[in-house]
């Protein structure tokens, strides 16, 4: 971490090692063992949300989607509480069926549908519904601009009722990026606006890379494809630790994304397009409630109950809803998101406990001002919490033309401004701890796209 002046006010007034300091120059950053973490907060923040709901219509979903809409207004709920009450909101819902590359198969592919959904927009006919997606957007005076007629929460259960006659080859990572590609859904993504991505399925990623994946209907064990199952998925996306046969029965451990596989995408390929959407790749947020992945990233292959010669892969957990089989794929690709991701289990009778979580995680995105951090105590041996921090107003952040304005800390000027202080606001950052959040004191204006950034020595994460 880097060394200034600001010392003055934090480290020297906290009598705290020199090597644990954070501090405000322009100056190399010099590693120590003590974690520092930054946090940007816009002046002027943004309130503009554009979410995009992916849910799996398969034929194994009704319970899941069922529970979805039911428990979406807890989600609201969170979202209301960020400041400035709900943000400007779109929303739009796809499915997981983009077809089978034109090779037909029930649910999937058809001579005249043969992209299926093909990423685009649905909404189900929903009545008093003007657009393919949801607005709901705050206007100065207080009011709200709608596209829609009715309740939010009413318009989107409609919406996400997807049905379960959609396709059995999920592929949600191809959809999210037909989803997003220009054309595709025109009006939707608001380019400086975060991105919310939310996926739902029961299944793991099948984002073919072409057709093949999909022919020899009649494929046996010994063919090179297998049986023309979901189990192709797994065994050609995936690849598990000293495992060199995919169809032999038992319990594999080390299982993560196969890279430069023949019949499905890379996982990277996905995030490396959601990331380019962003000048600020910290606009993209992105979670799943999906199959559980546990910390050895296990797969269990057994015989398919439909003909025992066959593989099949073995669900990850189970609950009265269904089960699910390990989203080893779509997880990998949702941690390629550190800071702006959430994974939650699909298995739950009741998701309301996953759609609070992952509206929270937005929540954090778009409420700068709470700290979400543990404050590591510089000071045990005096009471209270003896924090660390520098501020700094920062023009032009990522350009040439940054400049770094350091703030004092409110107690060290006598609350002259401009300051900082750490404020309680548990209307806003009642997931914070102490519901922490910063407050910059200031007499002046500063320039509309100046941002405030923080650095503070956190406690070490497990």
């Amino acid at each position: 971490m880097r060394r200034s002046v600001v010392s003055v006010f934090t480290c020297a007034a906290l009598a705290v090692l020199a090597a644990g300091c954070a501090d405000r120059t322009m100056a190399q950053v010099t590693p120590t063992g003590d974690p520092v973490e930054t946090k940007t907060i816009p002046v002027n923040p943004n309130r503009d949300l554009d979410l995009v709901f992916v849910v799996d219509n398969s034929g194994s979903m009704g319970d899941e989607q069922a529970s979805l809409t039911a428990n979406f207004p807890a989600f609201i709920d969170v979202l209301n509480t960020i400041s400035g009450g709900l943000p400007n909101l779109r929303i739009g819902v796809i499915s997981t069926n983009v077809g089978t590359r034109g090779v037909t198969i029930g649910g999937c592919s058809t001579p005249t549908s043969p992209d299926g959904d093909g990423g685009r927009l649905l909404t189900n006919g929903c009545a008093g519904l003007t657009a393919p997606f949801l607005e709901d957007l705050g206007l100065a005076d207080g009011t709200r601009q709608r596209n829609y007629t009715g309740q939010l929460t009413d318009v989107f259960t409609c919406m996400a009722q997807l049905g379960t006659a959609g396709c059995g080859f999920e592929q949600p990572l191809e959809a999210i990026y037909r989803a997003l590609q220009p054309g595709t859904n025109p009006g939707f993504l608001r380019p400086d606006a975060y991105l919310g991505i939310v996926i739902i399925s029961d299944e793991d990623d099948c984002s073919a890379a072409s057709d093949e994946l999909f022919g020899d209907a009649l494929a046996s064990t010994t063919s090179p494809l297998g049986p023309r199952t979901s189990f192709r998925c797994f065994e050609h996306g995936v690849t598990c630790a000293g495992d060199p046969n995919p169809r032999a029965f038992g319990t594999k451990t080390g299982c993560v994304p196969k890279v430069g596989g023949r019949y499905l995408e890379d996982v990277q390929r996905y995030v490396d397009y959601l990331r380019g959407l962003k000048a600020n790749p910290a606009k993209v947020v992105v979670a799943g409630i999906l199959g559980d992945v546990d910390v050895a990233k296990i797969a269990v292959v057994g015989p398919d109950a439909d003909d025992p010669t066959r593989p099949a892969l073995y669900p990850s957990c189970s609950s009265p809803a269904g089960e699910a089989a390990p989203a080893i794929r779509t997880t990998t690709f949702l941690e390629q998101f550190p800071g702006r991701t959430s994974v939650t289990t699909i298995c739950d009778a009741n998701l309301t406990g996953a759609l609070t979580d992952i509206a929270h995680l937005f929540k954090r995105s778009l409420d700068n001002a709470c700290i979400y951090s543990e404050l590591a105590d510089r000071d045990p041996a005096v009471a209270g919490l003896q924090y660390e921090c520098s501020v700094a107003d920062v023009t032009d952040p990522t350009g040439p033309g940054r400049i770094e304005t350091v703030i004092p800390e409110c107690k060290y000027t006598g609350f002259a401004p401009p300051c900082w202080r750490f404020i309680a606001d548990p209307a806003h950052c009642d997931d914070a701890p102490d519901a922490r959040a910063l407050e910059v004191v200031r007499s002046a204006a500063v320039p509309a796209d100046t941002v405030v950034e923080v650095q503070c020595v956190v406690q070490p994460r497990p």
